[in-house]
């Protein structure tokens, strides 16, 4: 009988709640998030279609390769606890000389390189300002501006011994002049904006900043970004360049490596 009360008022708390989320509770940005969840716990949007081939960590890197996680705490936009501790294990057993990370943000990726890098390597980020919000070339998604409005790109690795290594760029990835870096870059990590558009272009500028056709680009949020997946199982299936993506287990990582050493 107690638990037939307990689940009874549950209901109805939960009835209510839901009366209130769906009236006036969406104008916070929390209540729209749940609301999101709801979706997904009743299958809406439908599965993401994963064609990528999956690869295990250990594939990538040796097991008994140890790093640690700097800035452990993660926000919304950054990478994993795992993903930071896959990329660190990637530049640290790697060495790129030169990194260009597309989409800063608040710097945890950017400073996690850092620390694997060797002493004399070199990292380019590159940011959208805020200003720059309603003036992109290719669209963005809506929800991408709360991480484009921000006074400072970068702020975790400013301050940071290692940002010495690290060189802050700003503009628009569609329009930017990478001709400078073109040919001259061992690693390339690639989370900027999430649209299908930008996706497809900073995919393309990626394999133009690998030296000499060596390296490795690594994107953010395949599986997890609806537009990144569709992106890059098209560009898989599509395109030679891109026939050796593979998809890290357990992280929203893809990796693509050429002429592994």
């Amino acid at each position: 009988m107690n638990r037939i009360i307990a689940f009874i008022s549950r209901y109805f708390i939960g009835l209510f709640s839901c009366l209130y989320l769906f009236s006036i509770g969406f104008i916070k940005s929390q209540n729209r998030n749940l609301i999101s969840t709801i979706c997904a716990h009743f299958g809406w949007p439908p599965a993401l279609k994963l064609m990528i081939p999956e690869i295990k960590l250990e594939e990538v890197t040796p097991d008994n390769l140890s790093v640690k996680l700097v800035e452990p705490v993660s926000v919304n936009g950054n990478t994993s606890v795992l993903e930071t501790i896959t990329i660190n294990r990637l530049i640290s057993r790697y060495q790129p000389q030169r990194i260009f990370e597309i989409g800063t943000f608040d710097g945890r990726s950017t400073i996690n390189m850092a620390i694997y890098a060797p002493a004399e390597a070199k990292i380019y980020t590159l940011d959208l300002p805020k200003e720059k919000i309603r003036a992109t070339k290719l669209p963005i998604l809506k929800g991408e501006k709360q991480f484009i409005d921000k006074n400072l790109s970068g702020s975790r690795y400013i301050g940071k011994p290692e940002a010495n290594k690290i060189t802050q760029l700003y503009g628009d990835s569609a329009t930017f002049d990478f001709g400078p870096y073109f040919n001259s870059i061992d690693f390339i990590f690639i989370d900027g904006s999430h649209s299908c558009e930008y996706v497809l272009n900073d995919s393309r500028i990626g394999l133009k900043l690998m030296r000499n056709n060596r390296g490795i680009v690594l994107w953010h949020d395949y599986g997890t970004a609806r537009e990144v997946t569709r992106t890059l199982n098209a560009l898989l299936a599509g395109s030679a360049d891109f026939k050796g993506l593979r998809h890290i287990e357990g992280t929203s990582l893809a990796y693509l490596i050429k002429q592994d050493r």
